[in-house]
């Protein structure tokens, strides 16, 4: 089943306001109470608004540094032992109609994160760094106490597709906050969630210790069951991912 055809950045933006200069504010009075507070969102605003689908990739913490800002460093390629996989799985799913073998997904990583995650907007639920082991609870409560600056970019980014990253609670704790949500799942076993034309996935970090091919074809092959299980059950208005 054809997915929905890409539009351009101009068409897009019409209907958004300056992406980049509205996250930037929140983060910019975050640091004149902690400067180490590290920025993360939309990667390239261009590229995010002109992908066939706007992906949300929602992340606990990074790990090390003050100061700094994620988007920048996602946009210069990130680093492989993440962000090989986040591009991947969004080059995937921006074309999800292809099948394609695990070979090709192994090659030219590089180049491909520096085309693919220009696509992108990635969100920690906690905006300052942690260690190589987060802790649960600090990321949870980091989540409720940034609940308004994580709705905020919600409401900004308003993606088409928001996947967990071993954050579902958190985020749906902070974000989602007295909504009865329907939680369904795939036959394979993701659940997910879709409110207002939104799709929520939870999902595992893509450094979780399983191989990466395993990670990759759960994530695409939950994504097309999504599309199709959904297609039917939703105006075709509110759902611009599903249509």
């Amino acid at each position: 089943m054809p997915g929905r055809q890409a539009i351009t950045f101009q068409e897009r933006k019409q209907g958004m306001g300056n992406i980049t200069e509205e996250e930037n504010n929140p983060f910019a009075e975050l640091r004149t109470y902690n400067p180490d507070i590290i920025d993360d969102g939309v990667v390239d605003e261009e590229g995010y608004l002109s992908a066939k689908y706007k992906i949300m990739y929602v992340l606990k913490e990074v790990n090390g540094g003050k100061g700094w800002s994620l988007r920048e460093f996602v946009r210069n390629g990130g680093r492989p032992q993440t962000w090989d996989n986040f591009a991947r799985w969004t080059e995937a799913i921006l074309d999800l109609d292809a099948e394609r073998p695990w070979s090709y997904w192994e090659k030219d990583n590089e180049a491909r994160r520096n085309r693919i995650l220009k696509m992108i907007c990635a969100v920690n639920v906690k905006k300052t760094s942690g260690g190589h082991t987060s802790n649960a609870d600090e990321i949870y409560q980091a989540a409720i106490d940034n609940s308004l600056i994580l709705q905020k970019q919600l409401n900004l980014y308003d993606p088409d597709i928001i996947i967990c990253c071993g954050t579902e609670k958190a985020f749906v704790d902070a974000c989602y906050k007295n909504q009865e949500l329907d939680w369904k799942m795939t036959s394979r076993g993701i659940w997910y969630f879709v409110d207002n034309g939104k799709v929520v996935i939870s999902f595992a970090h893509p450094e979780a210790r399983v191989k990466d091919c395993f990670l990759h074809y759960a994530l695409v092959d939950a994504v097309r069951e999504i599309r199709l299980k959904e297609i039917n059950s939703i105006s075709a208005l509110d759902k611009p991912f599903i249509d």
